[in-house]
């Protein structure tokens, strides 16, 4: 009776890897008689629809043995809804249980991770650069590069170095990663305006775009993993580009509204031209 189906689970990873924001703008266009809350069949569009968004939920779409069962066995519908699916969902509870789902996982990852060797509340540098990595879709040649790189910038012999992140630390860069096409916009714009991504203005972006004040070791670490040639400057693109991997774990197709297809539409065009 606990089990979750194949669609709650796709919902599920689609949640950990699409902004706030979006969920909320989504609430409002499809709150059809705008009293502030879903019932069942409103949910089940919006549900839908965002499963629709990824190439394994188009896959799971076309099943057409699916409709029926969906409807009478989600653990999750039963959750927002209550056992008759005839409750109303607002958007305080939904938002509640995103952000409760989100730390959950963030929670999981940071204590399956090694611990710093110095700071045993702390996750290991290397364990934060695989947890990066993860759905990077790298070769494993360039893998092995990087974990070179990173037992090398933070022995685990040396505590002036090794320090280690923090699961605070850890929290705001995934709520950073939430809003990486914000992030994208923003450095691309900066970029094309001619300045490097140094450390200062990544630490500056993500203060500004998510209202988040990144720790400057994990930047460091950040930067060791993605500066290749280690001249203090981030090669963004790649960056941007593993991360939304990374955030997309696995489903391989943005989440966006057509909204934000549009801005990425407008940002493609703006690199072809200038860079």
């Amino acid at each position: 009776q606990c089990l979750i189906t194949y669609s709650d689970f796709i919902f599920l990873l689609t949640l950990l890897s699409t902004p706030r924001r979006y969920f909320e703008i989504a609430f409002k266009m499809f709150d059809l008689d705008g009293n502030g809350n879903f019932d069942f069949d409103e949910f089940l569009k919006l549900k839908h629809l965002i499963r629709s968004q990824t190439t394994i939920g188009q896959k799971h779409r076309d099943h057409s043995t699916t409709g029926n069962i969906l409807k009478e066995n989600s653990i999750l519908n039963k959750f927002f809804f209550g056992e008759n699916l005839d409750q109303l969902l607002s958007i305080e509870k939904f938002l509640s249980f995103y952000e409760q789902l989100q730390y959950e996982i963030l929670l999981l990852e940071f204590n399956r991770s090694n611990k710093s060797s110095f700071n045993k509340e702390n996750m290991a540098e290397l364990d934060f650069a695989n947890l990066l990595l993860s759905y990077s879709g790298l070769s494993e040649k360039s893998i092995k590069k990087i974990v070179k790189r990173i037992k090398k910038c933070y022995p685990v012999d040396d505590p002036t170095k090794s320090k280690g992140i923090s699961l605070n630390d850890y929290k705001n860069f995934n709520n950073f990663l939430r809003n990486i096409h914000d992030i994208d916009i923003a450095l691309t714009f900066y970029h094309i305006a001619g300045g490097s991504i140094d450390k200062q203005i990544f630490r500056h972006v993500a203060k500004i775009v998510n209202k988040v004040d990144l720790n400057q070791h994990l930047i460091d670490v950040v930067f060791t993993i993605f500066d290749d040639n280690q001249d203090q400057l981030l090669s963004y693109l790649e960056f941007i580009e593993l991360m939304k991997n990374r955030l997309e774990r696995g489903l391989q197709k943005p989440k966006d509204t057509a909204f934000i297809k549009l801005f990425s539409t407008i940002i493609t065009c703006a690199k072809e031209t200038y860079l």
